[in-house]
């Protein structure tokens, strides 16, 4: 087992970089359409979900089919010193390179969605097991931001390629509810 964070980040790195692009494409589907039918999901109102970097799951098919059905759909802001904040953007022309190059809402064309109002928030990660604990990149944002979401399930996104044996845990790491990849809910 590989026990230290910084470990576990490239081993479940490597293996997501191993997937193809077609092989993450294709998963990224099952994911979402996984992620639609769950009950967190159907009831939400209000989704912090994220946009897709390094490989990560694309949920942009399902964050469109959030907005067609009338829900509220925003996307992390980061600054520094671990600080993050939910923006809906009002449009694809508010969106812009923000902090690591992350594409984000821009804060002035977006509704700040304040965390006790999200019902429904989309995690990405690094890496995770079947405890259900997530190894994010390392900054905190996440860990910090989530225990303000009072009232949102939450829901860890990845491919069954970063699943990993034990998660090493911190005390301020968040536990997840739920983690879906393409195989299986979690």
């Amino acid at each position: 087992m590989i026990s230290d964070k910084k470990a576990q980040r490239k081993a479940a790195l490597d293996a997501r970089r191993a997937l193809s692009a077609g092989e993450r494409a294709v998963f990224s589907k099952k994911i979402c359409s996984r992620i639609a039918r769950t009950k967190p999901f159907r009831e939400a109102d209000t989704i912090l979900a994220y946009l897709a970097t390094w490989d990560e799951v694309d949920l942009a098919a399902l964050c469109e089919k959030a907005v067609k059905q009338g829900k509220k759909v925003a996307y992390p802001v980061s600054y520094k010193n671990g600080i993050m904040e939910a923006f809906v953007p009002d449009g694809p022309d508010s969106l812009v390179k923000g902090l690591l190059g992350i594409t984000a809402p821009d804060p002035e064309k977006s509704e700040l969605l304040a965390p006790e109002d999200i019902d429904l928030v989309l995690v990405p990660l690094v890496a995770f097991d079947e405890e259900k604990r997530r190894l994010g990149h390392g900054g905190g944002y996440y860990d910090r931001y989530l225990p303000k979401c009072s009232k949102a399930d939450l829901i860890a996104v990845a491919f069954e390629a970063q699943k990993l044996e034990e998660i090493a845990t911190d005390s301020y790491d968040v536990l997840m509810k739920t983690i879906v990849t393409e195989e299986k809910v979690y």
